[in-house]
């Protein structure tokens, strides 16, 4: 019995091998046909036309476009970073003026604190009575008519050294804000201080401590950081009631929390000057019981120009 072949694969049973790249089409596409259909047929008609199928470079209308963007964007920058361009000059004016109005106004601070002192030496020198004498000279120190001298502490505060660096949230709790300054002032009054100046602005009753945009204001005169506060006092009873009281606390806080500068020192001989800006609003005679000589002390009321911190 002669032996059949076998029978041929059906078509059905036989699988036709595809490609091994077949599932990214899109890939393909791009590799094997980069050019946009239509970019392809906008080609084709520039060659049916004789022309090149694409323009290069060298054509000297697009040579000449970007000369000119490549011009008008040099002479923008140039004018933006020129070192006497119209803003800089302005800005450079600007601090200039600045400059000089702070260093007047330092100047007439001076001179208003000595005129002031004088003023206050020669109304007690009027008092002729011992007693009226050493009245007048506690009630001028009560109001900061008066520079004082002697013992006492400094209290520095400053925003932490990566204040700038800092951004969001971060930037504004770096810096030294006017409630800092004012829980420490309070915190000096609290523990015994008899003067307290900050960065050389005498302290009264009628101070104000605040701030203005990014300046803390005392006496409406913005202050340069840092911020040293001074205070005369007991040099024994002072900087420990400080420490152990509000103040030191918050202080420290301040500097472990946020990184600000917070440094105390204790000095023997520390200067206060005399609060300007002091003006009588009300006066009248007092009798001292002589029949004609009314006493030249008067009952005042002094102003700085603000409200209570």
């Amino acid at each position: 019995m002669t032996d059949l072949p076998d029978p041929a694969p059906s078509r059905a049973g036989r699988r036709t091998p595809g490609r091994p790249d077949a599932s990214m089409t899109l890939i393909r596409a791009m590799l094997e046909r980069p050019l946009d259909p239509g970019y392809a047929a906008a080609a084709d008609r520039r060659e049916a036309a004789g022309l090149p199928r694409a323009t290069t470079l060298r054509s000297p209308l697009l040579a000449g476009a970007v000369l000119v963007i490549g011009l008008v964007v040099g002479v923008a920058a140039s004018n933006l970073t020129a070192a006497d361009s119209p803003r800089a000059a302005a800005r450079a004016d600007l601090i200039q003026q600045i400059t000089a109005r702070r260093t007047q106004v330092d100047r007439l601070s001076a001179q208003a604190q000595t005129l002031q002192a004088d003023l206050t030496a020669r109304e007690a020198s009027r008092l002729g009575d011992q007693g009226e004498l050493a009245r007048g000279r506690s009630l001028a120190i009560a109001v900061g008519a008066l520079p004082m001298e002697g013992p006492g502490m400094t209290v520095t505060l400053d925003d932490a050294p990566d204040a700038d660096q800092a951004t969001g949230t971060d930037a504004g709790e770096k810096r030294v804000f006017s409630r800092d300054v004012q829980i420490v002032v309070n915190a000096l009054w609290q523990a015994g201080a008899e003067a307290i100046s900050i960065n050389g602005m005498r302290l009264t009753s009628l101070s104000e401590i605040r701030f203005a945009g990014s300046a803390i204001v005392v006496g409406h005169r913005a202050l340069n950081r840092p911020y040293v506060v001074t205070a005369l006092g007991p040099p024994r009873d002072l900087p420990g009631d400080f420490a152990d009281g509000p103040g030191g606390t918050y202080i420290s806080t301040l500097h472990s929390t946020f990184g600000i500068r917070a440094d105390t020192e204790v000095s023997q001989r520390l200067t206060v000057p005399a609060a300007s800006r002091l003006t009588t609003r009300y006066a009248q005679p007092m009798d001292t019981g002589s029949p004609g000589t009314p006493s030249p002390s008067a009952t005042t009321s002094t102003e700085t120009g603000g409200s209570a911190s």
